[in-house]
């Protein structure tokens, strides 16, 4: 009797390298935006806001708040005259706002990749910070897995979204990068280019995204009609 061949991994971990990669897959997709969507993202959910939504565009966003007029849009895109906003940092989403309130968020890359995704089985955002809490998520339920550097979405030059994924990659093979991923990120002088952009909350944003382990947040985002909507998949695991 002739032998089966033994059956595919069901944890293959992939990086996508182009759009079109995120666009047509069907497992786990992870998302990378790691300065700030990702890190804004797990903010939002830490600080206790209950209603975290995700727009693949501007109008798309402006449109829900509308409907929504005592939520708080949370973007580095100028969204136009008379937009009562919030930049799009991790620092203001976790200690300068008020998590009773929705918060919706557009990105130039993190949501669009997010969007991406809409034939995957499961959408997390995952960040230097939520390393461990989602590998211990991913690890106790393996699927195919594509994780998606946002900077495919924007501007490649973004290198650390890239540095991340490969060190995500790794980690959930059981290495751990961390520290040779850090320092590629600070030799690509990106850090100091964030920081100089964004003399505000710069600083502090860079040390929440640049902190493995910081925050415990492991979103997952479920389109519906255009809105991403936000949970934590790690307080839904410990629920079970």
């Amino acid at each position: 009797m002739s032998q089966k061949s033994p059956p595919p991994q069901s944890n293959k971990i992939r990086i996508a390298f182009d759009r079109a990669e995120a666009v047509t897959w069907r497992g786990r997709g992870i998302v990378i935006d790691l300065f700030r969507f990702s890190n804004t993202i797990c903010a939002l959910l830490e600080s206790g806001r209950r209603d975290v939504k995700v727009y693949a565009t501007p109008a798309l966003a402006l449109s829900a708040r509308r409907q929504a007029k005592d939520a708080d849009i949370f973007s580095e895109i100028d969204l136009g005259p008379g937009v009562d906003q919030y930049d799009n940092s991790p620092y203001t989403a976790l200690y300068g706002s008020d998590p009773s309130r929705p918060a919706l968020s557009v990105t130039n890359s993190g949501s669009p990749a997010a969007a991406s995704l809409l034939l995957a089985e499961e959408i997390l955002v995952a960040c230097f910070a939520n390393f461990p809490a989602l590998v211990s998520y991913c690890l106790a339920g393996p699927r195919p897995t594509l994780i998606v550097p946002a900077c495919l979405f924007y501007d490649s030059r973004h290198v650390e979204d890239m540095i991340c994924a490969r060190a995500l990659a790794e980690e959930l093979e059981g290495r751990d990068m961390f520290e040779q991923a850090l320092q590629e990120i600070h030799a690509s002088g990106r850090v100091l280019d964030f920081i100089a952009g964004r003399p505000e909350t710069g600083k502090r944003d860079m040390e929440m995204a640049l902190k493995k382990g910081f925050l415990k947040a492991v979103p997952r985002i479920k389109f519906k009609a255009g809105a991403g909507i936000v949970d934590d998949a790690a307080a839904k695991k410990d629920k079970r």
